[in-house]
């Protein structure tokens, strides 16, 4: 194949990538203000975005033994039917069931995006992982840049039936980018897929496993917040429709100049460090985003939040790399990255539960000083769940800097 060919390959990768996070933006300020539109309290409209997430648990795995049996090719073209089925969905729902049927179907589309493309992506030339993964993650976070400020745009200027009709859209497009894909190294022949999603006991078995999951909980914080606490926060503070996305979208911004930028800094020699100054970053920035009600600070602090994520994002996809063969690639991201089903799963509620009996600051603050807690206890974590062979993998990575 020609230099060209491959490199149009690659940018059809990246390309389906942004758009579905288009599509995943949008929906995490339209779902939490259609709950709105409706007459749904903090608590039920939380439960949209925790709900959900059991389903998606099944998923991930399913779905990641899927990717290491069959490619992540097939797998892509699953999510992006299950995003598109998720906005025609909500064209029709006029209820609560309807609404969690169509969260149901992105947060899935979601598991098995994340996993899929990033396994894809490190396995594409290139030594360095985290360099092939921050030009991923900017890609994917200018999407959902673009995703959060539309939505609301589209929603201020036509409404939520042209806003769903755009993601069906989108989400067709990405479908058609998937027979564009790069090609890989084969998955292995002759297993059965049983034997595949065995994996999974292995990669649970491993301790140093679960600090993985700490880094992609903290990793999945802004997204979470952006489709559940920020929408509603800046609504009651009385914010307007495209406001609210485009002060949620700044969590985007530091990532995509991160991705481009300072992916080659994350490293496993640099592990520890990344550990504590992310989750101290994201702690410090939900107190100061609970506190304020001015616009600038808010945005600042969404953006302070957005950064401590990306570091995360990018540290917990470099360390299930590292533990894993390309083989098992897609299990080891879909185990290491569980951060993404149990944050969602708590985080909505604990703080709507929290912002409507005590208001929004103690629900902001309580948030907030769990994460420092976490940065807190990093390097007691860091002694007691590593394996001490694991700085060795990264040694090369800290070297071609």
């Amino acid at each position: 194949m020609s230099i060209g060919g491959a490199v149009a390959r690659v940018i059809a990768l990246y390309a389906s990538g942004f758009l579905w996070n288009v599509c995943m933006g949008a929906l995490q300020v339209l779902v939490p203000l259609y709950g709105l539109s409706l007459g749904y309290s903090i608590v039920t409209i939380s439960s949209l975005v925790s709900l959900p997430v059991l389903i998606e648990l099944v998923v991930r795995f399913g779905g990641s033994a899927f990717s290491d049996r069959f490619g992540e090719r097939r797998t892509l073209r699953g999510c992006f039917l299950m995003m598109g089925l998720a906005g025609a969905t909500l064209l029709a729902a006029d209820r609560y069931l309807l609404i969690a049927i169509a969260q149901s179907l992105a947060f899935c589309s979601r598991s098995t995006f994340w996993i899929s493309i990033q396994s894809l992506v490190s396995q594409l030339p290139g030594a360095h992982h985290g360099k092939k993964l921050g030009r991923l993650s900017a890609w994917n976070y200018a999407g959902g840049f673009a995703g959060l400020t539309l939505g609301g745009v589209i929603l201020g200027l036509m409404g939520f039936a042209q806003a769903f009709t755009a993601i069906i859209a989108l989400s067709a497009a990405c479908l058609l980018l998937t027979f564009l894909f790069p090609h890989t190294e084969p998955k292995p022949h002759g297993r059965k897929l049983v034997h595949v999603a065995g994996g999974i006991g292995r990669f649970l078995a491993q301790r140093h496993i679960w600090l993985v999951v700490s880094v992609s909980f903290a990793a999945s914080l802004p997204s979470v917040m952006s489709q559940s606490m920020y929408p509603l926060y800046l609504a009651f503070a009385g914010y307007r429709d495209q406001w609210i996305g485009a002060l949620s979208a700044l969590r985007t911004v530091g990532p995509i100049l991160i991705g481009f930028a300072l992916a080659g800094l994350i490293t496993m020699p640099r592990r520890t460090q990344i550990y504590a100054l992310g989750m101290a970053g994201m702690g410090l920035s939900l107190i100061v985003t609970g506190s304020m009600q001015n616009a600038a600070a808010i945005g600042v602090a969404i953006v302070v939040t957005g950064c401590a994520g990306s570091f995360m994002d990018l540290l917990y996809q470099v360390e299930a790399t590292e533990f894993s063969h390309a083989g098992d690639r897609t299990m080891a991201m879909a185990v290491s990255g569980l951060g993404w089903i149990i944050c969602p799963l708590v985080i909505p509620m604990m703080m709507g539960w929290l912002a409507e009996t005590y208001g929004f600051q103690v629900s902001f603050a309580a948030a907030g000083l769990l994460f420092i807690s976490f940065a807190a206890a990093g390097g007691f974590l860091h002694r007691r769940l590593e394996p001490r062979t694991a700085a060795v993998p990264g040694a090369a990575d800290e070297a071609s800097l």
